[in-house]
């Protein structure tokens, strides 16, 4: 009878057996358990230290043995804890997920690289990629879990930057463009649009050569094959493109040969507007090729001369100095020098000095006039003598002087245009940055109690968006790059809607005065950007009055023929709609109007202000292809006038302007006082080519003696009103007691509203406004000269 035994217990019988048949001594049993026992050691340190979270559960999901990693996943310490709390069948973020997973293990008997989330303990979820074997005759189901958190963040964050990329392409002031080998468009960023007008969809798949003027094309062509030529290779070029209303700009084009890159295969390239900077370069060329000419001119006079006294002379120094070569033959030279540079000249000779310098000459008349001085000693009719070259360099000193305002614009506007690009390419997406600021800040401070200590700092953080969101909108404002909607305005209407706001601004201590003009022509811009011209004028004029004051604001049409221009720097000719906003502050000296709208310079102390607040008026005025003008005196106040060009279907008729003009002549004498000799030249001008006779004098004490000499009757006092030794009104009294029937123009660069605020004008007095162009001028007087006797109050 055999001795039934238990299962486990035969087992181990037979594996004694086995091992007592193969080894009696036992050793190779005591080896294989070792073995075993070392495998089994190695399995479950793998098991829980894999960087995989690594599971086995039950068909219905319960925990049958986990690894550390996967108590980690799901947010606990320890993987007793876990296996005591967590349930993954409930830890699914989307039970739809773990039913449609629970159908494809089922279907199949696996799945690989499954992404869901789970919720881990702490409430949280997460992204996991879960692959799993089901053994159903085992009862369980065996997987492995990743945390794809890491990845998924590293995924939305390339989506931002792409999203970035895309927003800064689309905002900076460059063109990106690709090209592929055949010329042909393959990319263009959508500012091509804002910037030269055409879309991009009508450029792309269309040759780029289509738009190059037809001079530069052969230049441009040469540089793609000599980029093509190398990988990586990179050239630039300046040429002229067409813009889509059929005119052209010139752009700076750079490109780089990326024909190796899968992604780009072409050239990649960009390119900006630099037309006005080719402009200012032609005006300097210009100017620099007038110098050069007038520099190495040959003619100048020549004489030579004994300690002095000259000996000989050509025809050259004769119309130079004003002499007769018989007058000059035998003269002491020195007294073709001005005294200020005798002592220099009569150094020059003694020491046999030979190289050149300049001097003040003296013509016979007594002016004065710039000289370039150039000797030599040498030996003349037995005796050692001196030759000098004598050179009257006026117009080499003018065009040195118009070359120097020329590199000056030159600087300025690529300056600028430098300024312009950076601030334009950045204020964009700052502005994106500070919105994400500024609206989670918000969201924080909704969760938060209003005790909470972190929301005072919350409210600073705002405040200081809000100042950024301001500079960035300045930038922009500078850069001439803001987002504008351009409509047809009355300037009139516009204004008057936001006087109450600007009243609050400039406070109670500060009367504001609105002068509309009347049958005001209309203007073409962005209503927002009046806002902010005149915000910022008021903003600088209250800082200029320090206590109580006066602030206004006028209106009014103006027009600039081409002589007037010609005359002031920076107008153009045409039809302008100005306003003028005037103050009775401090003023400006020089110094400070040299460099007014400069972007960050300010005369206010550290805190008060950014310096971008002129920069930003300029900006507006340049964009809307408008100009502005300053005047301004020490203690008098500042008056700033800005000219919009008029828009209308119809133009002025030059006949009938001129026709006009006809009818505005006259003949009578008129007496011009104006302390600025440039002004003073230009209105005497003015007035003898309408036919007046013209005493014109540069203070109040030559006007008097003038008029004591004066025999025949004058009619008209023309005077400035602000001047060094008497103002325009004491003038005018002194005048009228010489002549009781006189009538008086006065002129300044202030507002008639302005000067009569200062007391130096009362109502009833004709006045008109610097600057004024020939027609403003002749109307006026004849205005004044035509009025009846007695209607001008006293």
């Amino acid at each position: 009878m055999i001795l039934a035994l238990p299962n486990n217990v035969s087992y181990y019988l037979k594996r004694m057996f086995k091992f007592w048949k193969f080894e009696k001594s036992g050793t190779k049993y005591t080896q294989e358990v070792a073995a075993l026992r070392e495998s089994k050691k190695k399995y479950q340190t793998l098991f829980h230290n894999a960087q995989v979270a690594l599971f086995r559960t039950s068909i219905e999901g319960n925990l049958i043995e986990i690894n550390k990693r996967y108590a980690e996943i799901a947010g606990y310490s320890t993987i007793e804890d876990c296996m005591v709390h967590f349930n993954p069948g409930k830890a699914w973020a989307d039970p739809g997920s773990r039913e449609e997973l629970v159908r494809i293990i089922r279907e199949k008997g696996s799945v690989s690289d499954y992404e869901a989330r789970i919720i881990r303990r702490d409430g949280t979820s997460i992204w996991i990629l879960f692959s799993a074997t089901i053994y159903p005759e085992q009862g369980y189901l065996e997987g492995s879990l990743i945390d794809l958190s890491f990845r998924k963040k590293l995924e939305e964050a390339l989506k931002r930057s792409e999203s970035l990329q895309r927003k800064m392409v689309a905002n900076i002031g460059d063109v990106i463009v690709i090209i592929d080998e055949n010329g042909n468009n393959t990319y263009k960023s959508q500012n091509v649009e804002r910037l030269f007008g055409w879309k991009p969809e009508e450029l792309i798949g269309h040759s780029t050569w289509d738009n190059i003027h037809p001079e530069d094309l052969e230049s441009a062509q040469n540089l793609m094959s000599k980029i093509l030529k190398k990988p990586r290779s990179i050239g630039a070029i300046d040429c002229r493109y067409r813009c889509k209303d059929g005119s052209y700009s010139w752009i700076e084009f750079t490109g780089s040969n990326l024909m190796d890159d899968p992604e780009i295969h072409g050239i990649i390239g960009n390119y900006h507007d630099i037309t006005e900077r080719k402009q200012k370069e032609q005006l300097l060329l210009e100017s620099e090729a007038r110098f050069k000419a007038l520099h190495n001119a040959s003619f100048g006079g020549i004489r030579i001369h004994d300690k002095g006294i000259i000996l000989d002379c050509n025809q050259g120094l004769s119309e130079i100095t004003g002499y007769s070569v018989e007058e000059l033959i035998g003269m002491d030279g020195l007294l073709l020098i001005a005294e200020e540079s005798r002592s220099t000249v009569m150094n020059h000779i003694l020491s046999g000095y030979e190289k050149a310098y300049e001097a003040v000459g003296l013509h016979k008349d007594g002016t004065e006039y710039p000289i370039r001085l150039e000797a030599r000693n040498i030996p003349y009719k037995g005796r050692n003598v001196r030759t000098v070259e004598f050179r009257d360099i006026s117009e080499s000193k003018q065009a040195e002087e118009e070359h120097r305002k020329l590199q000056d614009q030159l600087t300025q506007a690529q300056k600028m245009e430098s300024i312009g690009r950076l601030a334009g390419g950045v204020a964009h997406d700052f502005n994106n940055m500070l919105g994400i600021i500024l609206g989670n800040s918000e969201m924080i401070m909704e969760h938060l109690d209003s005790e909470s200590p972190a929301v005072r700092y919350l409210l600073e953080i705002q405040k200081a968006t809000d100042r950024s969101i301001k500079l960035t909108r300045q930038l922009l404002a500078y850069a001439r790059k803001q987002t504008i909607a351009p409509r047809v305005l009355d300037l009139n209407e516009t204004i008057k809607g936001i006087l109450n706001m600007l009243q609050r601004l400039i406070g109670e201590d500060i009367t504001l005065s609105w002068l509309p003009g009347k049958d005001l022509w209309n203007i073409k811009m962005d209503p927002s950007q009046v806002d902010q011209i005149l915000t910022n004028l008021c903003v600088n004029a209250r800082d200029s009055i320090k206590d109580v004051g006066k602030l206004t604001i006028e209106t009014g049409n103006v027009y600039f023929d081409e002589e007037y221009c010609l005359d002031h720097e920076g107008y153009k000719p045409g039809e302008y709609v100005m306003v003028a906003v005037s103050d009775n502050g401090y003023g400006m000296g020089k110094e400070v109007l040299n460099n007014l709208f400069e972007p960050f310079f300010t005369t206010k102390k550290v805190g008060e202000g950014t310096g971008l607040g002129l920069a930003t008026v300029y900006g507006i005025v340049k964009q809307n292809e408008g100009f502005i003008s300053v005047y301004s005196e020490l203690k008098e106040g500042t008056t700033f006038r800005i000219y919009f060009s008029r828009h209308s279907e119809t133009d002025w008729s030059t006949q009938q302007l001129e026709a006009k003009e006809v009818n505005l002549k006259g003949h009578e004498i008129i007496l011009l006082v104006e302390d600025e000799m440039a002004i003073l030249t230009m209105t005497e001008i003015m007035l003898q080519r309408l036919g007046y006779t013209v005493i014109a004098v540069s203070s109040p004490d030559e006007a008097i003696k003038m008029g004591e000499l004066q025999t025949e009757k004058i009619s008209l006092l023309i005077t400035d009103v602000v001047m060094p030794e008497m103002n325009g009104k004491d003038l005018a009294q002194k005048m009228t007691s010489l002549f009781p029937d006189l009538k008086c123009l006065f002129m300044s660069g202030y507002t008639a509203n302005i000067i009569a605020n200062h007391g130096i004008l009362d109502d009833g007095f004709h006045f008109i406004q610097k600057p004024f162009s020939k027609q403003e001028l002749a109307a006026s007087v004849r205005e004044v000269l035509d009025e009846t006797s007695g209607q001008e109050k006293e």
